[in-house]
């Protein structure tokens, strides 16, 4: 049987998809193997031990789910479109998974991810500030608003996480939160 060779962005795509569904406990090495069709010993050749795994799983969901986001958002001319897309991608899906969940269960026993979960909800929250300050917002407005919606849409994404929402569902709402929260 040939040797099935596994990138290290397998393992962290892999973590990713497991962390989501039930946090480190999901983080068995040779469950994972199994999963990628691979021998657990491949899993060392990109991370010295599970503790270096987990802070890169973090990193990658960082930077998946937070500055490409951004980025995505930000090829748009305006900051009406911007903010569209922006809240587009924060509204359009759910059944993403318990990531933030599992973080910020993770971060409560773990310093060092209470810092990054902190760092990615100040990151989000001033992002949508600036797009709102762009739009003409005053920046203290542009503060609260953002700090609602963001907290808002955690509770949103509790409520709806394990729902397939139609189109017409997501663009009423996108509707909804345009209008009360974001015309000035």
């Amino acid at each position: 049987m040939p040797k099935i060779i596994v990138t290290k962005e397998q393992w962290v795509q892999e973590g990713i998809k497991q962390f989501e569904q039930g946090g480190i406990e999901q983080l068995v090495i040779e469950k994972m193997a199994v999963s990628l069709g691979c021998s657990k010993s491949s899993f060392y050749w990109y991370f010295e031990n599970r503790n270096s795994y987990i802070k890169q799983i973090v990193e990658t969901w960082k930077e998946q789910t937070t500055q490409q986001v951004m980025a995505a958002s930000m090829a748009h001319a305006t900051a009406d479109e911007r903010i569209r897309n922006l809240l587009t991608q924060m509204f359009g899906t759910a059944k993403r998974g318990d990531f933030l969940f599992y973080l910020r269960k993770l971060s409560a026993k773990d310093e060092p991810y209470h810092s990054i979960l902190n760092e990615v909800e100040q990151m989000r929250m001033e992002f949508m500030k600036q797009l709102l300050i762009q739009k003409g917002m005053q920046p203290e407005k542009a503060f609260q608003r953002s700090w609602m919606l963001y907290h808002y849409y955690l509770g949103w994404y509790e409520r709806h996480k394990q729902e397939t929402l139609g189109d017409e569902s997501i663009q009423q709402h996108l509707h909804m939160i345009w209008t009360e929260w974001i015309l000035i």
